[in-house]
């Protein structure tokens, strides 16, 4: 199997499930993989494009103990401190 014809079982209803063996994906070409990844995205999607944005609402002092987070309160970064901002302040963001 490459990457091309896998991508063709996709578009014909194949799921890919964790038993699948996608080793191949380790050495395949990269052109076709490339490809097959482009056409499950134009049968699926075409050529639509949603954007999506994210606000923080609220920085610093979680209560999380999130090893990676400099929003953490547990760690001393200099993360920009602030509660949650006002609901004009995000409502703006939004537009």
């Amino acid at each position: 199997m490459n990457a091309l014809e896998l991508a063709q079982e996709i578009i014909n209803g194949r799921r890919i499930t964790r038993g699948d063996d996608l080793s191949f994906f380790m050495t395949c070409d990269l052109k076709e993989l490339c490809e097959g990844a482009d056409c499950i995205r134009s049968y699926f999607i075409g050529d639509r494009v949603d954007l999506c944005s994210i606000i923080n609402g609220r920085s610093g002092r979680c209560p999380e103990d999130c090893k990676y987070c400099a929003q953490s309160a547990h760690y001393h970064t200099s993360c920009e401190v602030y509660d949650f901002l006002s609901e004009e302040t995000i409502v703006e963001a939004c537009k």
